[in-house]
């Protein structure tokens, strides 16, 4: 692949990663709600999701899971009722911002691993992102390409994702910023769960219009 095309690809994961979304709300909630580590390791296990995503496109075996309909209303299923957790954890959580904990070095490795975790789910079981790859990505994978160039891309995909997540959880919580979320935080809180539930609903709307 050349350098040129190298460049394109890096603009398309980085506009694709930018675009608002359920993952980016996930992050915004994640770095007010638990604080900066969280929000930083949120970003890093959706990045870690996208490199799955671009090394099953790059492989091929993506196109058999959005081919194969059954396992696309799986993912879509799984999909909406992760959306349902997410907003229901968002709307009843204690909203109560973590000054404190932002900078501590005694946050629990347990609750650290469920942000990663988070991050990782709603990359990986929402069905815009396997589209987006294989609508856009794809046109970037060369037939004779080789695990080495297909493992490469894989890894630019994530590191772009994860690093513009990093800096929207760095971003949301500077100490400046910190008193106007702190002020707003259960209306963001509620704003960003229901939106959650909405995502989710209209999924199921589609997945029960595509059975009738």
């Amino acid at each position: 692949m050349s350098i040129h095309t190298w460049f394109q690809l890096i603009l398309v994961c980085l506009l694709g990663a930018m675009s608002p979304g359920p993952s980016l709300a996930l992050v915004v909630t994640n770095s007010i709600g638990r604080g900066r580590k969280h929000g930083v390791v949120t970003g890093l296990g959706h990045g870690m999701g996208i490199f799955l995503w671009a090394f099953l496109t790059a492989s091929g075996i993506a196109r058999i899971i959005v081919e194969t309909g059954i396992l696309l209303t799986v993912v879509q299923l799984l999909g909406a009722c992760y959306l349902i957790y997410l907003g229901v954890r968002t709307l009843i959580e204690n909203t109560n911002l973590p000054l404190k904990q932002t900078n501590a070095s005694s946050i629990s490795s347990k609750i650290i691993s469920r942000s990663a975790g988070e991050g990782f789910l709603i990359s990986i079981l929402n069905p815009k992102i396997a589209l987006f790859f294989l609508a856009i990505f794809s046109h970037f994978v060369q037939p004779n390409a080789g695990w080495v160039e297909t493992g490469l891309m894989g890894i630019t995909a994530g590191l772009i994702d994860a690093s513009w997540y990093s800096v929207v959880a760095l971003t949301m919580t500077k100490s400046g910023i910190i008193p106007f979320l702190q002020i707003r935080e259960n209306t963001l809180h509620r704003i960003i769960g229901t939106f959650f539930i909405f995502i989710a609903v209209y999924l199921l709307i589609m997945l029960i219009r595509n059975f009738l």
